[in-house]
């Protein structure tokens, strides 16, 4: 609190100064050849101010007032670019990049007009993309990326504490993070192996570009995952001079610089420390999670053919808990020491090669180290381990992407890549006992069943490599066909695949379009399913077939209804040896088979109106149904992450107060400085946006207390998931307050999730004396943050 008023003494002491008028520049290119494009006009929509780009796609639109701003890119033959929120800081110039693509409606005479809606060119369905602007915007999701696409409909989340990204009925560890080309198995402080979630991202949101989603039936450039990919791309440091960011948030207390390295290069640098331990109490848990992450990104321009980027990220986690701590989930009377460190660096090289050839080429590697202590303390102080994890997974990775635009209407992108696994498996478990006891005098009477110890202590070296090719051609100027197949090959199992993927596309006005897609979808075993056991060698990939139909129509530029409907089919999915039998106490030591499979389809909305002045909204809903076949029955039941209704609600609204002739003279009060902070007392500009989100009940299977055996058991000839918890539902609200300076602006915001305090059960913890409590995810939950850049 001490630092806040300082910090706002300091912004008293500034309200007098002149604020400076900022910039626009960028460059414009096609979409399909990365050419640059000469003479199209950047306009600043509703006005004549703008400027055309020079030989090198150039332009730059100089003293503009700070605050957000609407662009319109006309050129002839191509489909007219909106963005919209393009936001100009005080003493700045605000660098952008678009690319526009070519009309497939009309002839390259004719201007196009277009929305401020766009996808990649490969995208045909269930694809959807994010700004940085709107990511920081978006209620109740602390800045981290994978919450903020759980406002899609497509995607499902699992507890409030992680942010795993769940799609269309499948399970956790089914999406592919792309950071730059560069491929993160799990980009997450404390990750959870084998998935893809946990408490908090550790990029740096400030540095994000945009994202693209793709939530099925993607590409055949993407593979070896089942269900989704996320495509998140950094902007470039600064190039006109040095500058920064300083933040708090919930992610912790950080700071970004960037600038102009000589005339063809710039970075970024970003350093992240969290402060949780002040603020933790509020979730419900006093254990105190403890990391730090650092960020850093380099572009060279090497000569005209030829740019470099260069990324690294490197993150370190640790927490204790010790016994008695609640710490969100049932553990038992026991301590926790979790450590983890994450190391990913990349290179990539574009290079044009002809005007109508280019590629992208990456090398990358990544290093991930868990490691995990559960034990006990006995009354002397004996450290006794019940679960150990000391174990390191590193990936090496060389990649190649072509694009060659063959004709003005027909693409062919191809490529492979080679990718090198070595992974160090060491993993314990204790035995374990059920004993027999006396229920009236509670003295022990005998043995019911043993456990025998666990134990996994693997190394796996191996690799996979990738061939695909994939055409896109535009015809009959409605109509544009997309297809490719995948070649996979993993060395460790021995096993090989082929993906077909197909799109169709019909631009039925400029206003609706219907799409068709079809892709067959391979994701090889995790690591951890891999080396869990020898058997496990033997282990196929799993694969998804996915159909998907879907209708985009557009009320206006910035309104637009998208409608699909899915069937994803599952097969050969690693399932434990054990759940295909009707033994209960049936041990096989981690071995899994290829025996599960299942289904999930459903139909989804999507409308969204994007923020083009003071009004933005989104509405998604979703209503599927996924279920999965029994091994031991071949009956089917509700997979885990069936919640059958899914509804988001996300709107705003934007006040620009500094545009208001009263508010000059408020501001200019000696005791605005004092005050200004206030959530309800205006700044330069405010927003207030909410988030309501609900998912029905997920299915569970209850265990049985025993008495006898003083244990919660699920027998296995039980019926699996045949009751749900109650339905979640949770409101949060954010209200965001922009402060505008001479050379600088300052953001601060406040966040409120679970405004009424809805106590959503994420399940129960079973005590061995018979009784259960409840494990709830976030209850009433604020957070409060500041971004001063200058």
């Amino acid at each position: 609190m001490k630092m806040l008023w300082i910090l706002f003494l300091f912004v008293n002491a500034s309200l007098y100064s002149q604020v400076q008028k900022g910039k626009i520049a960028g460059t414009i290119n096609d979409s399909r050849t990365l050419q640059p494009l000469v003479g199209a006009n950047v306009i600043i929509s509703g006005t004549q101010t703008g400027a055309s780009t020079d030989a090198d796609g150039y332009f730059v639109i100089e003293n503009l007032v700070p605050g957000p701003y609407n662009l319109e890119i006309i050129y002839l033959g191509y489909t007219t670019l909106k963005k919209n929120n393009v936001v100009v800081n005080p003493g700045r110039t605000t660098v952008v990049e678009y690319f526009m693509q070519e009309s497939v409606l009309e002839s390259e005479a004719i201007e196009v007009t277009g929305s401020y809606f766009e996808k990649p060119k490969e995208a045909i369905v269930s694809t959807r993309s994010m700004s940085f602007e709107e990511i920081r915007r978006s209620p109740g999701d602390l800045l981290d990326i994978q919450r903020a696409v759980q406002a899609f409909p497509a995607v499902v989340s699992g507890s409030d504490q992680m942010n795993e990204i769940i799609i269309r009925g499948g399970i956790p560890g089914e999406n592919l993070f792309i950071l730059d080309g560069i491929e993160i198995p799990n980009p997450n402080h404390f990750p959870i192996q084998g998935a893809g979630g946990g408490p908090i991202n550790m990029l740096n949101s400030y540095m994000v570009r945009d994202i693209d989603f793709y939530a099925g039936a993607f590409s055949a450039k993407y593979g070896d995952k089942a269900s989704s990919v996320m495509n998140i791309t950094n902007r470039d440091g600064s190039r006109e001079r040095f500058r920064g960011d300083v933040n708090m948030g919930f992610a912790g207390f950080g700071g970004l610089v960037e600038g102009p390295i000589g005339d063809n290069a710039s970075f970024m640098f970003s350093a992240r420390k969290s402060f949780l331990d002040l603020i933790i109490s509020s979730t419900g848990l006093t254990a105190v999670p403890k990391y730090y992450s650092l960020q850093g990104k380099l572009t060279w321009d090497i000569n005209p053919q030829n740019r470099l980027w260069i990324n690294a990220v490197y993150g370190d986690d640790n927490i204790s808990i010790e016994e008695g701590d609640e710490g969100g989930y049932g553990r038992g009377a026991e301590n926790v020491e979790a450590k983890n460190q994450q190391k990913v660096a990349g290179a990539t090289l574009r290079t044009f090669w002809a005007k109508n050839l280019y590629s992208f080429s990456t090398v990358s590697g990544v290093e991930t180290n868990y490691f995990a202590d559960v034990y006990e303390l006995d009354e002397q102080g004996n450290h006794k381990t019940n679960f150990y994890n000391d174990s390191r997974e590193t990936e090496y990775t060389a990649k190649t992407d072509f694009t060659w635009q063959i004709k003005k209407n027909l693409d062919l992108g191809f490529g492979g890549s080679y990718k090198s696994i070595d992974l160090g498996y060491n993993v314990t478990g204790e035995p374990d006992t059920i004993f027999v006891y006396n229920t009236s005098s509670g003295e022990k009477e005998g043995i019911y069943q043993t456990y025998p110890a666990y134990k996994a202590l693997q190394g796996l070296n191996s690799f996979k490599t990738v061939a695909y090719a994939q055409l896109s051609w535009d015809f009959l100027k409605q109509f544009r066909f997309t297809g490719g197949l995948r070649y996979d090959y993993y060395d460790y199992n021995g096993f090989s695949s082929v993906s077909p993927r197909l799109g169709f596309s019909w631009f039925v006005s400029p206003k609706m379009t219907f799409n068709l897609a079809f892709g067959k979808h391979y994701q090889s075993p995790s690591n951890v399913e891999l080396t869990s056991n020898p058997k496990n060698k033997n282990l196929e990939n799993k694969y998804t077939d996915q159909y998907v139909a879907g209708v985009e129509y557009l009320f206006r530029d910035d309104m637009r209804l998208t409608i699909e409907g899915f069937y994803k089919e599952y097969n050969d999915v690693p399932v434990s040896r054990a759940e295909t039998t009707a033994d209960p106490f049936d041990y096989y030591a981690g071995e899994m088979v290829n025996a599960g499979s299942g289904e999930a389809y459903g139909v989804e909305l999507f409308f969204q109106k994007k923020l083009t002045r003071s009004f933005s909204a989104i509405l998604s809903y979703s209503h599927s149904r996924s279920q999965a076949v029994d091994t031991r029955t071949g009956e089917k039941y509700d997979w885990d992450y069936d919640y059958r209704n899914v509804f988001t609600l996300v709107t705003g609204y934007k006040f620009f107060w500094n545009e208001k002739p009263w508010f000059a003279d408020f501001k200019n009060q000696w005791y605005y400085g004092f005050i200004s902070w206030l959530p309800f007392i205006p700044a330069d500009e405010d927003e207030i946006s909410i988030k309501w989100r609900y998912l029905g009940g997920r299915p569970y299977t209850p265990p049985v207390y025993y008495p006898q055996y003083r244990e919660w058991i699920v027998q296995e000839q039980d019926q699996i998931n045949p009751v749900r918890f109650p339905a979640y539902h949770r409101l949060d609200l954010r209200i965001d307050k922009r402060y505008l300076f001479n050379s600088w602006n300052l953001v601060v915001f406040f966040d409120l999730m679970n405004v009424y305090g809805r106590d959503n059960i994420w399940d129960y913890n079973y005590n061995d004396d018979g009784t259960r409590e409840k494990v709830l995810q976030f209850q009433v939950f604020p957070v409060g943050g500041v971004s001063l850049e200058f």
